[in-house]
């Protein structure tokens, strides 16, 4: 059976559909969203071409749409706006046109590269997000945020710092999909649903501690579930604040860490990885600040554990180096970081005012050297 999350926005609105087999079921689908087209370009992360890629490609074939296909090889250190360029080759080589929409399989990556193609090609273009991953399901593919990481000065990766806001037409998770996820995969994807309960549903939260390893199961109804309820709470999140210029910006939650250590390839670490070593730096942060009690602390960072998720660096950094990183991060304000603190788990709140040596000790609670 499927769910629908309507996405209204004061430009657009669009769907998220949450059903078990939708992938083979994709363009009828697309069509009754009125997304009909006789071509399109399929942006399919290469590592899962041979599953979901060819299912898509056969769906969209089957009923007579000509697909162009293009291979994203997915891993950080290919979300450059090379990769940006190769796909504007494609298209162009393609001779696609301004109604024919991107059609992105895969995970983050994939969407947030595929995303800022369709943004800029003819000037946009329809993009239809199909997220293979649960961290995408959940987070990256709702709300239209797409970019690549860019060089910092210093030589190293700063993330997203290249995009653009463009919402796509419709959403279709298909929660059996992750049937080919690897476990560290899984996990990284609880990391975004962790985050979600702590800004703004502590039931949420709650349900995540009794589920616990169940939730790495393959089991559509508790898949479904968990889901559903954290793009709900990103979609309301979304639907007050587009761009970001207020409280979508508690969808950082841990994010300003994570994308420091994230490109660093002596960390080797995913997304949902870094996420969760960045969320125990917030709440570190929260905690010396007085706003997050000891015992919410240890449950937040127990549940992080139980999940298997890692919550110190996998090797020392400086600690110095990690904050003046941070200090080219989107958010930055007036040169200071702003974070995402907790006053209690499932209450969030937009922090301007955290002095640096205290940002510093958050660095070292998890690992890095002072």
């Amino acid at each position: 059976m499927m769910q629908r999350i309507e996405v209204n926005l004061p430009t657009t609105r669009y769907p998220v559909m949450i059903e078990p087999g939708a992938i083979g079921r994709l363009t009828a689908i697309v069509v009754a969203e009125e997304l009909e087209s006789r071509r399109c370009l399929l942006a399919v992360d290469a590592s899962i071409q041979k599953t979901h890629g060819i299912a898509v490609r056969r769906s969209l074939e089957a009923s007579g749409v000509d697909v162009l296909q293009w291979e994203v090889d997915a891993q950080e250190k290919n979300k450059r706006i090379e990769t940006v360029n190769d796909g504007y080759k494609h298209m162009l080589e393609g001779r696609l046109e301004r109604t024919h929409p991107v059609i992105a399989v895969g995970g983050g990556l994939t969407g947030d590269v595929a995303g800022f193609l369709a943004a800029t090609y003819l000037r946009g273009v329809p993009l239809v997000q199909v997220p293979t991953t649960l961290l995408a399901m959940v987070d990256a593919s709702v709300g239209g945020k797409t970019g690549v990481n860019f060089e910092l000065p210093n030589g190293g990766l700063g993330k997203n710092l290249v995009g653009a806001f463009w919402q796509p037409r419709a959403v279709i998770v298909d929660p059996r999909a992750l049937v080919t996820l690897a476990q560290r995969d899984r996990r990284c994807g609880l990391a975004e649903c962790v985050k979600h309960a702590l800004l703004a549903d502590a039931r949420l939260f709650d349900w995540i501690e009794t589920q616990g390893q169940t939730l790495l199961e393959d089991n559509d109804v508790i898949q479904a579930e968990l889901i559903s309820r954290c793009i709900q709470i990103k979609v309301n999140i979304v639907q007050e604040d587009e761009r970001e210029v207020g409280q979508r910006a508690l969808l950082n939650l841990g994010h300003t860490f994570a994308h420091v250590i994230e490109p660093l390839e002596s960390m080797s670490l995913l997304h949902g990885e870094a996420v969760a070593i960045g969320i125990v730096a917030a709440c570190r942060v929260s905690q010396q600040r007085g706003t997050l009690e000891q015992a919410a602390f240890d449950r937040i960072e127990s549940l992080l554990l139980k999940l298997g998720l890692p919550t110190r660096l996998p090797c020392a950094a400086p600690a110095a180096s990690l904050v003046e990183a941070m200090l080219f991060d989107k958010k930055v304000v007036n040169g200071v970081p702003r974070l995402i603190l907790l006053d209690s788990i499932g209450k969030a709140f937009i922090a301007t005012d955290v002095d640096l040596q205290t940002v510093l000790d958050a660095w070292a609670y998890v690992g890095a050297d002072l």
